[in-house]
């Protein structure tokens, strides 16, 4: 038993770990927000997407890119979107907005409560990160692609 614990202390010690002690041990990245609300004629849609802290100004220059896109579309002239919010001021924005449809550039809701989840999963929808994007360009038609079948539903 003494043998086992010194071994695992001298290990420790030289920076060797187990493989299951260093999975426990990865951290996720820290997150940041950008939301954009496209105002449409008698609808809303907000645009929220999540970037890694580390990355985040490349994610940022392509969210402002898209919300550019998307302001061709509205009815509103000014221009308003936040970048680099922290994860519990766009829970409040989510919750606080008046939104028809939600759309979230990423591929899991985790950072929504469940109720609220349920409660609005018929107005959510989900595209591929922005770090995907930005990694394989060709995923962008497929943003195009999504972009393009949310605003036909919601055009009528």
């Amino acid at each position: 038993m003494t043998d086992k614990l010194e071994n695992s202390l001298v290990l420790k010690e030289l920076g060797f770990d187990f493989v299951w002690l260093l999975k426990e041990k990865s951290q996720e990245a820290e997150k940041i927000y950008h939301a954009y609300t496209l105002n449409l004629t008698g609808r809303n849609i907000l645009f929220v997407a999540s970037s890694d802290i580390t990355s985040g100004l490349e994610e940022a220059s392509l969210f402002k890119n898209i919300a550019l896109y998307l302001h061709a579309q509205s009815i509103n002239e000014s221009l308003k979107f936040l970048l680099n919010i922290d994860p519990i001021k766009i829970i409040e924005t989510i919750e606080s907005s008046k939104f028809d449809h939600l759309f979230l550039f990423c591929t899991q809701l985790d950072f929504l409560a469940e109720e609220y989840q349920l409660a609005n999963k018929n107005k959510v929808s989900l595209s591929v990160p922005l770090s995907k994007m930005i990694q394989n360009p060709e995923l962008k038609q497929k943003l195009w692609h999504d972009i393009q079948i949310l605003l036909n539903k919601v055009n009528g």
